[in-house]
């Protein structure tokens, strides 16, 4: 767009608006998801979730979650320079379309879970069900912006009854159209999760090389790394493969990053930001040779030693420090038929640390210096 702000009168580029789309997806993400990883095993270890207070603000930053979508098309709307009324359609559109909000009718006599009381009448009620799915955020956020432009370039934007008709057409509209489809783009999702589970039937370290591979590029697209893993139920030393692959995939960009970025952002990648760098990847997809070769190197110790973890440590990597504590501190919640085996302190530096940046470096040297897929500038933006 040339024109400070969103309008109809100017045509849609479809490199730019494919982007501007990805960029503000990748920045909902970060926003949504990083204060729960990032705070979860601080919370967790320094008592602080024992207390009132705390146990609140563990709820808070968790229920950040479910705002995913919403913060996907309120981004993706601010990216296009929309103004108010058309930012909060957007995102309201995208919020009830990506299923991190479900719904249905209790019967007459059910007691409510929160409040305890009896309801008198067939009521409504919604749950919070953690980020639902991303890439039909995406997707619709990215049909609203469209019929966003289509009614300012041909209906003047509903004129002076925008404020009432853009909330109930567009928003209701594009968002019961995007609940409609929701089912056909979860079958994406279902069908990674049915290719990483498939790896799972093979010998250890094939599997853990594939399944590490796999996690090292899932991480940089809008697929949860940790929804595919609780979605076939990853344990074992499959979780620590796939977390193996996020570290590795995590490690190449700060090196990358590391001489081109401000410091703030290259931080940012190692507390969690990952898929805020879809965009320049997505410029440069060769890049992907490197993120899973680095993945292949570092998931190989993963079977040598055993290293273990659980559905929910598969996809952080880094994030947090979730899945090197989660290998290495015994955990009593934890049944032994998920984890059975604990690494020490010392092996956890040669899996977690020394392996991957090897694997890293020698990954950036092949695909980088001499093969010249990417170069270090082609990851130069900010988060």
């Amino acid at each position: 767009m040339t024109t400070q702000e969103f309008s109809g009168k100017e045509a849609l580029n479809v490199k730019d608006f494919f982007f501007k789309v990805l960029q503000g997806s990748a920045n909902g993400i970060l926003i949504g998801v990083l204060p729960a990883a990032v705070m979860k095993y601080i919370i967790q270890y320094s008592g602080i979730g024992n207390t009132h207070w705390g146990a609140n603000y563990s709820a808070i930053l968790t229920l950040f979650t479910s705002m995913i979508p919403i913060l996907i098309g309120m981004a993706v709307a601010m990216n296009f320079k929309m103004k108010v009324l058309d930012t909060g359609v957007v995102a309201l559109a995208t919020m009830v379309a990506s299923n991190s909000i479900l719904w249905g009718t209790v019967e007459a006599g059910t007691t409510h879970p929160l409040s305890g009381k009896v309801l008198a009448a067939p009521t409504r009620v919604y749950m919070a069900a953690g980020a639902g799915d991303v890439i039909n955020a995406m997707i619709v956020s990215a049909i609203a912006v469209f019929v966003v432009w289509l009614v300012s370039r041909y209906l003047n934007g509903f004129g002076s009854v925008a404020i009432i008709l853009s909330p109930i057409l567009i928003g209701g509209g594009v968002g019961l159209l995007g609940k409609e489809i929701a089912p056909a783009v979860g079958e994406i999702t279902t069908l990674i999760g049915d290719i990483v589970a498939s790896f799972t039937k093979l010998a250890p370290i094939p599997m853990a090389i594939l399944i590490a591979m796999a996690f090292s590029v899932i991480v940089i697209t809008p697929v949860s790394t940790v929804g595919i893993a609780l979605a076939i139920n990853l344990s074992g030393v499959a979780a620590g493969a796939g977390a193996a692959g996020v570290v590795a995939t995590t490690i190449v960009l700060l090196i990358n990053s590391w001489s081109v970025n401000k410091k703030g952002t290259t931080v940012a990648i190692f507390l969690g930001a990952m898929k805020g760098m879809m965009p320049s990847i997505f410029k440069k997809p060769l890049m992907l040779f490197s993120f899973m070769f680095a993945g292949a190197i570092a998931g190989i110790p993963m079977a040598l030693f055993d290293v273990q973890g659980t559905p929910i440590t598969a996809g952080f990597g880094y994030i947090g420090m979730v899945s090197p504590l989660q290998s290495m501190i015994k955990d009593a919640a934890i049944p032994s038929t998920v984890m059975n085996h604990y690494i020490s302190p010392f092996v956890g530096l040669i899996v977690w640390v020394i392996i991957p940046v090897i694997a890293a470096l020698l990954a950036q040297f092949i695909f980088s210096k001499l093969l010249k897929f990417y170069q270090p500038s082609d990851l130069k933006q900010e988060l």
